[in-house]
């Protein structure tokens, strides 16, 4: 993916020109007939936008810079949190299917994309595309493809979701462990075990797995660099893989630091309610599943820590089978087709993409777009917190892009299968049914839910 330098890490006045002309233009009428506001009519048209991402960390920063730049255009926009849970996001889509209160939104998984793409909740973004020239495979490369739902665009996506294993170097270091930089399911499994000591309230576990938050979609972080974006299905689509050996032996890898103590069992999890914070930043794990809490480490005042955090690629399941980086895209912008702001929904959602998002890279989310200097984002990343962060591993594992991202291709009831999955996965952490069988019982299931 190319990086593209831009002339300043705010609004560029190029291409502010280009996104702005449309609104500087004579009134445009949308497709519910909405006159969209000009400059110097005094007409002001207010979007509404929700997102899962908390406003304090980036989301409100861009809107007041989009704001600012739209201030004399006729387009403001005001933004509102919903969590990004399963009672969120039901309340986002009652929302969604109930009127025309949300204009834009995110969504943050492909099963929700699909869902909400099919049941009329996400607008089909090809006229808007095609009617502006705003060709997404300039911004994103061909990876923009793979988000495509039954072939059109349903969203705009506006972050690189390239992650990793989130390291307490400090005790890696205490205990002679490098930072990897390849390893195996093996050696994964023997340094959790070096990482875990103690027992009752001061054990430190080697890892945690946020099992109560997902299991789904964790587990596919790890089986993906190996199977690719697809891992659900045959290479046909017409069947589920469930019982595929990498899928067995990465659920094996998560129950067996569960069953020997490495790490919380999924029923502790539930029943204590942990969550990354308490666990990673309160020292009670040397390593946790994912980077999204980056905008939390960066808050010593609400958790008080000194260690440097660091990241490491995923393990993968033998040596030579990382076929493929774990990432893609996320961030899923879409516009509510009941809204009544659809062009200036559509022009914040260009803006966005394109702009928007060094507003939220200090909050720990890279932007997708090649609109943005590496340097520049890696900087906002680490700003106001350079201690706290290995700098090399964060720009290596989280920042720099690659070209062989473990993209979906097949979204085939994607929905149904993860919670067949789930239910299954749940099984196996709480020790019900063994691997084999679980697996084989979820890949049945699936296999008929892609044949009804």
């Amino acid at each position: 993916m190319k990086k593209k330098q831009l002339a300043s890490l705010l609004l560029s006045t190029a291409m502010a020109a280009s996104l702005l002309c449309a609104c500087g233009a004579p009134a445009e009428t949308t497709t519910t007939g909405e006159t969209a506001g000009t400059e110097g009519s005094g007409e002001t048209i207010t979007l509404h936008m929700w997102g899962g991402v908390p406003a304090e960390s980036g989301p409100q920063a861009a809107c007041d810079a989009f704001n600012e730049a739209y201030k004399d255009k006729g387009i403001q926009v005001e933004y509102e949190r919903f969590v990004n849970d399963d009672t969120g996001n039901v309340k986002l889509e009652t929302n969604l299917m109930g009127g025309s209160e949300i204009d834009l939104y995110m969504t943050y998984t492909m099963a929700q994309l699909t869902k909400r793409a099919e049941g009329n909740m996400a607008l089909d973004l090809t006229e808007l595309c095609e009617r502006d020239g705003f060709v997404l495979t300039d911004y994103l490369g061909e990876l923009a493809n793979s988000y495509n739902i039954n072939g059109k665009p349903y969203s705009l996506p506006c972050k690189l979701d390239q992650y990793g294993m989130v390291l307490n170097k400090d005790m890696f270091d205490a205990a002679g462990i490098e930072i990897p930089t390849e390893w195996t399911y093996d050696e994964f499994l023997d340094i959790c075990k070096q990482l875990t000591h103690g027992e009752g309230a001061d054990k430190v576990y080697g890892v945690y797995w946020n099992s109560q938050q997902d299991m789904m979609q964790y587990a596919q972080y790890l089986i993906s660099q190996t199977l690719g974006g697809d891992n659900m299905y045959t290479a046909d689509g017409t069947a589920t893989n469930f019982t595929d050996p990498v899928w067995e032996e990465t659920i094996s890898l998560i129950s067996t630091t569960m069953n020997e103590g490495y790490a919380p069992t999924h029923a502790d999890s539930v029943t204590e309610k942990l969550s990354q914070e308490s666990m990673f930043l309160g020292g009670k794990t040397a390593m946790t599943i994912g980077p999204w809490m980056v905008r939390n480490i960066k808050d010593t005042a609400t958790y008080p820590h000194d260690f440097v955090t660091a990241f490491a690629p995923y393990p993968v399941i033998e040596e030579g089978q990382r076929n493929y980086t774990q990432g893609g895209y996320g961030d899923f912008l879409c516009i509510n087709p009941r809204s009544e702001h659809i062009d200036a929904a559509w022009e914040f959602a260009k803006w966005y993409l394109t702009e928007g998002g060094i507003y939220l890279a200090a909050g720990g989310r890279v932007p997708a777009a090649n609109t943005y200097d590496l340097e520049a984002v890696t900087a906002e990343f680490l700003s106001g917190a350079e201690d706290l962060f290995d700098a090399e591993s964060l720009q290596r594992v989280l920042i720099e892009p690659h070209d062989n991202y473990a993209a979906p291709s097949i979204t085939t009831k994607s929905n149904e299968l993860s919670d067949i999955a789930n239910q299954q996965l749940e099984a196996i952490y709480t020790n019900q049914v063994s691997v084999a069988d679980s697996l084989a019982k979820a890949k049945a299931d699936g296999d008929a839910a892609l044949a009804g």
